[in-house]
């Protein structure tokens, strides 16, 4: 960090979707008041874009005008300092920033192209926070080690349930707890498809229900055949159960092939469907699976307006549940900041 009559605190973005956007917006008004209130002025020094180009600038980039160009469908040139930037990883190795967050969009075949993301700002001698599930679940343990290795901070809280604190109620609040598994649901697209659908829609008009709140992908394939809550169960079983699994080793099963007569069914019998991500330990080590399952109506991954739930098994505490209501962008940048206040913390203490 740069020291003046205020630390500095220079903050890199690779990514300005939805979520990268909004971070960037609550960083000029809230977000950029906590961590004022932490000890530290926030300086956004460089943005990465797959479709509107990168901008650097040591100094700090003006975020509304950032914003405005990219609304604008225009190139972040405009404000960018020095010499052409090159793709991401030619981003990543010519920024001055103290901390990378990491915001693309995931591949839930390969983790890319966020890992080779990570490991770069770690070589570089950055903290790294990062909403994506990729890292988690398909590189963690290598990842885990390099960042100890630069002495530096990585974390992803908001890999799994957006803001909701999954990783840091266990490392925080549960010292001394074993994980010994876990059952949530986890995926949006296919809790509100399934919703509608209980409630007379057919499973197409379900899903354009959830795409126009904003909730599900304009392709949402990686929902409704599983893949995103397995690369989810993937990120939990590795981060809270010492597991080394990839979500091509999940036993996964979509919902693509249920009929809206089912679903139905299953609630005329006061009972609801639902996509069920499943972590548990075994003799031959921890195995996660996904799958519709149908659930009775007091169960607590069925509970009334949530997008998301998780109940944790444990050794001395028993069930630990967590509920989500609408989650979404907000929720999301929230992990951001408080991963962000994390490495204000540490790096200060």
């Amino acid at each position: 960090m740069i020291h003046g009559q205020k630390p500095v605190i220079r903050i890199a973005l690779v990514g300005f979707g939805s979520v990268g956007r909004r971070f960037a917006e609550l960083l000029s008004g809230p977000y950029g008041r906590a961590l004022r209130a932490a000890g530290v002025e926030p300086r956004l020094t460089g943005i990465a874009t797959a479709r509107h180009g990168a901008a650097l600038d040591p100094a700090g980039l003006p975020i509304r005008r950032c914003l405005a160009l990219v609304r604008a469908g225009r190139a972040l040139g405009a404000v960018h300092r020095g010499r052409p930037v090159g793709p991401s990883l030619d981003f990543i190795r010519r920024v001055r920033a103290d901390v990378l967050i990491e915001v693309t969009p995931l591949d839930p075949r390969t983790g890319q192209p966020a890992v080779g993301h990570v490991e770069a700002a770690l070589r570089r001698g950055l903290h790294v926070v990062t909403a994506n599930k990729g890292p988690v679940a398909f590189a963690l343990t290598r990842l885990q080690a390099l960042a100890r290795r630069q002495r530096r901070l990585l974390l992803h809280e908001g890999a799994v349930m957006d803001g909701m604190p999954v990783f840091n109620l266990v490392r925080r609040c549960l010292a001394g707890v074993t994980v010994l598994g876990f059952r949530g649901v986890l995926n949006s697209t296919t809790t509100r498809t399934l919703a509608g659908m209980e409630t007379g829609a057919t499973a197409k008009e379900a899903l354009r229900q959830a795409q126009a709140a904003g909730v599900a992908e304009a392709d949402p394939r990686h929902d409704l055949e599983g893949w995103d809550a397995a690369v989810k169960g993937c990120a939990l079983a590795n981060v809270l159960m010492g597991a080394r699994l990839r979500p091509s080793q999940v036993r996964r099963q979509g919902i693509s092939g249920l009929t809206a007569a089912r679903v139905r069914g299953a609630t005329r019998a006061g009972r609801h469907i639902r996509l069920v991500v499943r972590g548990t330990r075994t003799t031959a080590g921890v195995r996660v699976s996904v799958g519709p399952e149908t659930l009775s109506q007091g169960d607590m991954l069925v509970a009334r307006g949530a997008d998301g739930t998780l109940v944790l098994e444990t050794d001395l505490m028993g069930e630990v549940g967590l509920w989500e209501g609408a989650g979404g962008v907000d929720q999301t940048t929230y992990a951001l900041l408080s991963d962000l206040l994390e490495v204000v913390r540490v790096t200060q203490s």
